[in-house]
């Protein structure tokens, strides 16, 4: 409610900066399983629109919102601004309402400062597992917070077009029933691009996340540092002072992990084809490489011509395993993606998995999320979209997952899981609603054999 004023202010507004018209969309959808349980592709990377819970939903959303005209992100002097918000109900088993998008933002000079709650951009035509990054999917729905930050790509000066740009700085609030109250969550990322020739480009970046301040439960712990000082201590990834828990004096202040970003692009004739690699790092480990086998490694082929049967080809294998752990006489602990002794609940926002929701299943004790039951795995992933000419869209994804548990509590055996997905939506210029229709299913034995159907109709203004 508090992000209404803004948005009735910058609707106000709106024709004084001639912005792109207003959007709205509405959209429903009918999903209905054979299990007790959503199948796992009708859940992830959902934007934490739907809850995993129950054999049957009705969800509604509605959105409206305002994009940036396409001169304010490429012009060095354009003023411009974007807003929007959108809401969820879900009527089940169990029924609730959630605000899922309300915010505001302006770019000038293609530096962007942007507030509230608001998705990442989608990568690789939505075809990945986890938007090609281990710690920063579209899985769970978006937590307030504040950005600064370039839009796009900038030049580097003096570099002649050869080398860009681009940062992003954060600071947002985990607001959810979590075990640490209030914890804060601080992001910031770099990203370099070099153009190598006019069809090859290279890419490097890392994202770095840090969980931190916030009550905890726990009597000896109590309310974590917050101060400057310790604010400081929490982004430089330092170790804490004599004011945090052990754990973080001996190791670094609050919950910290996230990823180096790799990729490179080569444009061909008829198709691009993108390379690219995630790897994770937890604390001070793994910054150091020294769990190298542990990536997301993906390929994505894009075709030039959209109106074939296959456009978009995407293949990832990711393993998890290693976790820095180099044998019994060269030992220390292992990583554990996502989880955090202090902030137990770990990478989750409303009990889905802020990372790749490959990181699977959340552990849940009294409504409240305890981390993630198993960050040891490795998985296959392919998927592919394309058109059925003139009117028809399809796309579909296909995942191999094989689940060893955690470093200290292993599953005995190793749990392994397919789950599948397969969409076609029908759009018709003149015909008034777009309609869609998927079929999931999930097979294995970590949540058993389930099968799906969904049904959507949506329409926009």
């Amino acid at each position: 409610m508090k992000f209404y004023p803004i948005i009735i202010a910058l609707l106000i507004a709106g024709s004084s900066f001639g912005q792109q018209p207003i959007r709205i969309t509405i959209n429903n959808k009918t999903l209905a399983a054979t299990d007790s349980l959503m199948p796992f592709w009708f859940v992830a990377n959902r934007d934490g629109k739907i809850q995993p819970a129950g054999s049957w939903l009705n969800l509604t959303d509605l959105y409206i919102g305002q994009s940036y005209r396409s001169s304010a992100s490429t012009s060095a002097s354009a003023l411009g601004y974007t807003w929007g918000g959108k809401t969820v109900a879900g009527f089940g088993e169990t029924n609730y309402y959630q605000l899922n998008q309300a915010f505001g933002g302006i770019i000038w000079k293609g530096w962007e400062l942007k507030g509230g709650l608001f998705y990442e951009p989608e990568q690789y035509a939505g075809l990945s597992a986890t938007n090609g990054n281990l710690a920063r999917s579209r899985n769970a729905r978006p937590h307030p917070r504040l950005r600064f930050g370039t839009n796009g790509y900038k030049v580097v000066p003096f570099m002649q077009d050869r080398l860009r740009f681009r940062v992003e700085y954060d600071e947002g609030i985990l607001n959810d029933d979590r075990f640490v109250d209030k914890a804060r969550l601080h992001h910031k990322s770099l990203y370099l691009r070099v153009h190598l020739s006019p069809t090859w480009e290279l890419e490097g970046g890392l994202e770095h996340f840090v969980m931190w301040g916030g009550i905890s439960p726990v009597e000896a712990i109590g309310k974590m540092p917050s101060g400057f000082k310790a604010y400081l201590q929490y982004i430089t990834g330092s170790s804490g002072d004599e004011t945090f828990p052990g754990t973080d004096q001996l190791n670094v202040a609050g919950n910290q992990l996230g990823t180096y970003q790799f990729r490179a692009t080569k444009r061909f004739t008829d198709l691009k084809a993108v390379f690219y690699l995630s790897h994770p790092f937890e604390d001070l480990s793994g910054m150091n490489w020294r769990n190298w086998p542990d990536n997301l490694l993906g390929l994505h082929i894009s075709l030039n011509n959209r109106q074939q049967l296959i456009t978009d080809v995407v293949y990832e294998y990711t393993s998890t395993r290693q976790q820095s752990i180099r044998g019994a006489w060269d030992r220390q602990e292992p990583d554990g993606y996502l989880n955090n002794g202090v902030y137990r609940s770990g990478f989750t926002y409303h009990q889905q998995v802020m990372g790749s929701p490959l990181f699977f299943p959340v552990v849940v004790q009294g409504d409240i999320s305890h981390g993630i039951g198993s960050n040891m795995f490795y998985a296959h992933h392919l998927g592919a979209n394309g058109a059925l000419p003139p009117y028809l869209r399809w796309k579909g994804m296909l995942t191999f997952v094989r689940h060893y548990g955690r470093y200290f509590t292993r599953y005995e055996p190793s749990r392994r899981q397919v789950s599948g997905i397969l969409e076609v939506q029908y759009t018709r210029p003149g015909f008034p609603v777009e309609l869609g229709l998927s079929a999931a299913c999930d097979a294995g034995s970590v949540s058993g054999r389930n099968l799906g159907v969904q049904l959507m109709v949506s329409r926009s203004f």
